[in-house]
Formats: C-alpha cells, structure tokens, sequence
C-alpha cells in the first residue's frame, strides 16, 4: 500500500514538475507568436496582391500556430512561431520583387503601346475615308481592323485604369492582351510589325 502511495506522489510531482515547465515557455511563445503575427500583418499589405496564395497558406498556418497556443503546446509555438516569422519576410521579398518586375513591364508597355494605337487609328481612318480599298484590302478586312480598333482601345482603357488604380497585374495582363490584338490588327492592315509585339 504504502508503495502505491508513493508511485501516486511521484506521478503528481511529475505531473506538477511537467505543467511548471510548459507554463515557463507561455511567455517566449507568445511573445514570438507575436513577432509573427507582426511580421505578417507587415507583409500581406504588398504581397497580398502579388501573392495571394502564399499569404493565404501563411494566414492558415498562423491561425493554426495560434491555435496551439491557446491549447498549451508552447514548444509547438516556439517552433513553428520563428518558421513563420522568416515564411513572411521570403514572402514580402518576393512580392517586392515581383512588383518591380511588373512595374518595368508596365512602363515598358505603357510608353510604346500609345504610338501604336495611334498608327493603327490613323491607317484605319484613312482607309475608311478611301473611295477605293488598296490592292489585298477588302471591305471585310477593313471591317474586322475597325473592330479590332475598338477592342484595343477599350483593353488599353482598362489597362490604363488599373495602373492608375495600383492593381499592376491586371494592368499588366490587359497590356498583354492589347499587344497580342494590335500584331494581329497590323498584319491585317499590312502595317510592319514591330518586334516589342512579337515577344
């Protein structure tokens, strides 16, 4: 009996001994959940539009992390706390990174593509006051230049607004797609094809 009584002792002072030193690391984790926390709050404001994936997985494992924290699993926290930390500032590089990459594709794009909208509106106006078509210059091609005209303008708008707006991918993107427009409404108009469209 009395050797019962004893193992019952030393499992409450192991037991009292564990919760001693899991309530010691409360502090350390959360001050580092914090650091994390911190360190995404900073990052998300950018990478949220260039990374919204990564953000978002980043997001799920704090809450995760957070989680633990509430349960008591301090040693999780301490581990996955630092690891989230360091998660957020890769994240923000790259967001940083992939900003200007895409600032330099918009300014590339946006100081060319006017010129070019330009030269296909005026062949387009002078052809349509013509009392008779060039040679290889049909009423239906002329019709399906004009209406590609339209679009370019309506897509380099909405380019345009996007920049302005701060939302460079989608400017970005619809640039693309007028680039890709104007080649085929030049070749259609038999206009030369400059190489910044062809790439």
């Amino acid at each position: 009996m009395q050797r019962y009584v004893y193992s019952f002792v030393i499992m409450i002072l192991a037991a009292a001994l564990l919760a001693a030193c899991g309530s010691g690391d409360k502090g350390p984790a959360e001050t580092a959940l914090k650091a994390a926390e911190e360190a995404i709050n900073t990052a998300k404001g950018e990478a949220s539009k260039y990374m919204p994936d990564q953000v978002k997985s980043l997001e799920s494992a704090l809450a995760s992390t957070r989680e633990k924290l509430g349960k008591g699993d301090y040693k999780a926290v301490l581990s996955e706390a630092p690891a989230l930390t360091s998660k957020a500032q890769e994240i923000a590089s790259a967001a940083a990174a992939k900003k200007a990459e895409l600032t330099k594709s918009w300014e590339g794009l946006s100081s060319g593509m006017p010129r070019v909208v330009e030269a296909i509106k005026s062949r387009v106006d002078i052809l349509s006051q013509s009392k008779k078509l060039p040679a290889g210059m049909s009423a239906e091609t002329l019709a399906q230049a004009k209406a590609g005209l339209s679009e370019i303008t309506q897509q380099w708008t909405a380019a345009t607004e996007a920049s302005k707006g701060g939302n460079l991918m989608d400017a970005v993107a619809k640039a693309s797609s007028v680039k890709v427009k104007a080649a085929e409404v030049l070749t259609l108009l038999k206009m030369p094809v400059p190489e910044a469209l062809k790439s």
